[in-house]
C-alpha cells in the first residue's frame, strides 16, 4: 500500500461533503471542479496493509466480535442459487474449497486437494487429501466433490457464476475427481478457490433437512469453523473445529460472533468502546478520518477490482451511440479529482482498463493524455451536432453518488448536462440489464480472466450468445470477441500480456469506456488485533485474526 497524504484525503473528504450538500446540482465550485482547494501542508498518513502479519500459533477460549454492514439471507448462498458478501465472508470459515488463494504470495495453494493439472483445456483433475473429516463425522472422498458440483454449483445456479462455467464432475476413484467446464479459461482454477465453491457432503445436506433447511442452518463443511448459532436480526455464531484436517492451523478465538450494523459509524464506535473488535467494510472517505486515531488499527487496501464509466452502445443507446460524443465526455472529465473522491486520496486515477494487481497490467495512458481538455471537448461536441450542448444520464448505485456529482460538475464546464440517477441496488440491476442508460458507473475484476471479469460491458452475454453479464445486449464486434477469448483462454502469461495490451488500445481508440480508478476496501479494528488478511474480491477472512 503507498502511503498517500493527509491533504489529499482531506480534500477528497471535504468533496464528499461538499458534493452531499449541493444535493446533486449542477455544482461550479472549485473543489466539485478539481480546482486548486488542497493545503500545502503535507503530511504522511500511516494505514495496517493487510496480508502482512505471520499467521498465528495460538488457541484460545476468546471470542472475537465482527462488526458487518448487513445481514445476510443465506450461510450457504450456493444451495439457493446466489451469493452475499456476508454470506462469503461467514462462509469462509465454514467452508473449504479445494484449493487456496495466498493473496500475500498471489499463488495458488492446495487445500482439500493436495494436486491438480489440467488433462486438457476443459477439464480439470483433482487429488483429495485423505485425512480430512467433514462436520458429520464422515471422511472427506470423491464423491463429496461430485454432489457439490453437479447437485449444488450446477443445478442451482446455472444463470451465476457459480454454475454456468461448468458441465460435471466424476469420480476416478476415491480421491480423485475430474471437474468439466463447458469454456476455456485457465483462471477457472483460481476462481475455484472462491468461498461460493465450499465442499459439502449428500449426506451432510440431507441431515439440516435438504438444500433449503441448510442456507439457514449450514451444519456442513470441513472449515476451520463451525457453525453454532443464528439469533435473526441480531448475530451468527461459529465456533472452532477442534478435529480441523490442517495441523498448521491454530485458531486463536474458540468463537466468532458476527454482528449487523447499518451504520458505518458505530460500527467504528464499537470497535472503539470494545464492543466489537472489526468494523468491516467501512466507506474509504469515512476510514480515512480514522487513520490517525491511536485507539484503532485502520486499513484501506486496493482488491484487484476497478471502478469504469460505460457508454452504452447497444439497441437503447441514444447520444453515446456517437463516438464523437463519447470522446468529448471523456476529455471533458476530470480523472485526477474523480480518484480523489473515489479513493480518498489513496490511489490515483487509472492509466489502462487493467488493474495494476494484473499480471498483464501496462499503463496505456500517459498523464498528459488523462489531463482535462474541456475546448477539445466543446470542439468534438460541435462536430456531432451539439454546439449548444446535451443531455445524458448516468447511473450507479447510491454510494458512488460523489464520484458521480464530480463528473457532473466537470460536464458542465462542457455545455454537458448530467443527470444522475442512483436508485436502489434491484432498480439499478434492472436498469442495467435493459440497457436503460446513457452512461453507467460500476467495478469489475479484471485481475482473473474469466467470461464474467473481462470486459463484461462490452462482450457478448453468453459463450453460445446473449445472456450472460450484468448489461443487457450489448454492443461489440467480431475483432473484440475474439480478442477477449483469446485473452480468456490464453495461458502463457505473456502472450496474455499481449492481448490485454491489444484489447486497451481497441477501448482507448474508441472510447468503449473511461477509466477512473482502483476501488479500495477499508477497515477499522482493535488496537491490539493482528492477522487481517483478504480472500476472493478483498472480503475479510475472519480465521486468521489473533492478539
Amino acid at each position: 500500500m503507498k502511503a498517500k497524504k493527509v491533504m489529499a484525503m482531506a480534500m477528497a473528504s471535504a468533496m464528499i461533503l461538499s458534493l452531499t450538500a449541493c444535493g446533486g446540482g449542477n455544482s461550479s465550485d472549485d473543489a466539485a471542479k478539481g480546482g486548486e482547494t488542497q493545503s500545502e501542508e503535507k503530511v504522511t498518513v500511516n494505514v495496517v496493509e493487510p496480508n502482512k502479519d505471520a499467521a498465528n500459533t495460538e488457541k484460545t477460549d476468546e471470542t472475537l466480535t465482527v462488526g458487518l454492514a448487513s445481514e445476510p439471507s443465506s450461510l450457504y448462498g450456493a444451495s439457493v442459487g446466489k451469493t452475499e458478501n456476508e454470506e462469503q465472508i461467514i462462509g469462509n470459515a465454514m467452508l473449504d474449497s479445494l484449493v487456496k488463494f495466498n493473496y500475500s504470495t498471489n499463488e495458488i495453494e492446495p487445500s482439500l486437494a493436495t494436486e491438480w493439472e489440467w488433462v486438457d483445456d476443459t477439464h480439470l483433475k483433482f487429488k483429495l487429501r485423505d485425512d480430512v473429516t467433514m462436520s458429520d463425522g464422515t471422511p472427506l472422498v470423491a464423491d463429496d466433490v461430485v454432489y457439490t458440483c453437479n447437485k449444488i454449483w450446477i443445478e442451482k445456479n446455472t444463470t451465476n457464476d457459480t454454475g454456468k462455467y461448468l458441465v460435471g464432475a466424476t469420480a476416478e476413484d476415491e480421491h480423485t475427481v475430474v471437474i468439466e467446464f463447458n469454456t476455456v479459461a485457465p483462471d477457472f482454477l483460481k476462481m475455484m478457490s472462491w468461498t461460493n465453491f465450499g465442499i459439502v457432503s449428500e449426506d451432510e445436506v440431507n441431515a439440516a433437512g435438504g438444500l433449503e433447511q441448510i442456507s439457514t442452518n449450514p451444519l456442513a463443511g470441513s472449515g476451520p469453523y463451525k457453525f453454532k448459532e443464528w439469533k435473526n436480526g441480531q448475530s451468527v455464531t461459529l465456533e472452532r473445529n477442534e478435529n480441523y484436517w490442517d495441523k498448521d492451523y491454530a485458531g486463536y478465538y474458540k468463537e466468532i460472533v458476527f454482528t449487523f450494523t447499518s451504520d458505518a459509524a458505530a460500527r467504528e464506535m464499537a470497535v472503539e468502546s470494545g464492543d466489537a473488535d472489526i468494523a468491516y467494510d467501512i466507506p474509504v472517505s469515512q476510514a480515512s478520518t480514522y487513520a490517525e486515531n491511536d485507539s484503532v488499527n485502520t486499513t484501506i487496501y486496493e482488491f484487484g477490482q476497478t471502478t469504469h464509466l460505460w457508454y452504452n452502445q447497444g439497441e437503447n443507446a441514444g447520444v453515446t451511440k456517437d463516438e464523437k460524443v463519447r470522446e468529448a465526455i471523456d476529455k471533458a472529465l476530470d480523472f485526477d479529482a474523480i480518484a480523489q473522491v473515489g479513493t480518498a486520496g489513496f490511489a490515483d486515477a487509472s492509466l489502462s482498463y487493467w488493474d495494476p494487481s494484473c499480471d498483464y497490467y501496462t499503463e496505456n495512458y500517459t498523464v498528459e493524455e488523462r489531463a482535462v481538455d474541456v475546448e477539445g471537448a466543446k470542439a468534438l461536441l460541435e462536430e456531432a451536432g451539439y454546439a449548444d450542448g446535451l443531455e445524458v444520464t448516468a447511473l450507479g448505485l447510491q454510494d458512488i453518488t460523489p464520484v458521480l456529482t464530480v463528473m457532473q460538475a466537470n460536464l458542465a464546464e462542457a455545455g454537458i448536462t448530467l443527470k444522475i440517477d442512483t436508485p436502489d441496488t434491484a432498480q439499478f440491476v434492472e436498469g442495467a440489464f435493459g440497457g436503460n442508460y446513457d452512461l453507467i458507473c460500476v467495478g469489475d475484476t479484471p485481475a482473473i480472466r474469466t467470461p464474467a471479469s473481462v470486459m463484461p460491458f462490452l462482450q457478448k452475454l453468453n459463450v453460445e450468445g446473449p445472456g450472460m453479464v450484468i448489461g443487457g445486449a450489448k454492443w461489440t464486434n467480431d475483432e473484440f470477441d475474439s480478442t477477449i477469448t483469446e485473452l480468456i483462454s490464453e495461458a502463457d502469461t505473456e502472450k496474455a500480456a499481449e492481448l490485454a495490451t491489444t484489447l486497451d488500445e481497441m477501448v482507448k481508440d474508441q472510447t468503449v469506456c473511461s477509466n477512473l480508478y482502483p476501488e479500495m476496501k477499508s477497515s477499522v479494528y482493535a488496537k491490539d488485533l493482528k492477522g487481517f488478511n483478504t480472500i476472493e474480491r478483498g472480503f475479510v477472512d475472519v480465521t486468521g485474526f489473533y492478539e
